[in-house]
């Protein structure tokens, strides 16, 4: 009882002590500097950002903002950084979200309006992708009533930033079987 209790407490904090002195101890070696441009090309070839989030994460670094430019131009030309590239990235990720939702993403990214439109151009309309996203979500709703899919499917689609027009001719296809889905409603 007691005696098992006090033994596991005392070995818990032998643990946390020695845990203590693993991470209070200093570094042997002090880091170097490392230079913008090989920072920027391991920050770059470590993960897809686009140049303003680069740009901004030296900034952040306290690298010199003029210097940044021109080592974010070659980063280009070696095409480690590519807005484009980034943008179709993000909106096929998010091929069961709505385009605004696509839209704000890419923002948040830092993509330029013009690289989001490229991006949203490249995917199926928004219908066929309700539709495609119902679909998958309509297997797992089989055993409810039409209007409690109906319910469902019109939550399911709100929360993922679709417009209710949208949704609503795609819960009419999906449930109803209506085959007259066109945009001439």
């Amino acid at each position: 009882g007691t005696d098992t209790a006090a033994y596991f407490t005392r070995r818990q904090r032998a643990g946390m002590e020695q845990r203590r002195q693993v991470h209070d101890k200093p570094r042997t070696k002090p880091r170097e500097p490392v230079s913008l441009s090989q920072r920027a090309l391991a920050i770059a070839s470590r993960r897809l950002l686009s140049r303003k989030a680069l740009r901004q994460k030296l900034v952040d670094e306290e690298y010199d903002a003029d210097a940044i430019e021109p080592v974010l131009d070659r980063l280009k030309e070696i095409h480690l950084i590519d807005d484009g590239t980034l943008a179709r990235s993000v909106a096929r990720h998010y091929k069961d979200r709505s385009n605004r939702f696509i839209a704000q993403k890419l923002r948040s990214k830092g993509i330029d309006a013009d690289e989001d439109e490229f991006a949203l151009e490249e995917l199926p309309e928004e219908l066929e992708r309700v539709i495609a996203t119902g679909e998958k979500k309509l297997r797992t709703l089989r055993k409810f009533e039409s209007q409690v899919q109906r319910q469902k499917l019109y939550q399911y689609f709100a929360s993922r930033g679709f417009s209710g027009s949208v949704v609503q001719k795609a819960v009419r296809r999906l449930v109803t079987g209506d085959e007259d889905w066109s945009d001439d409603d």
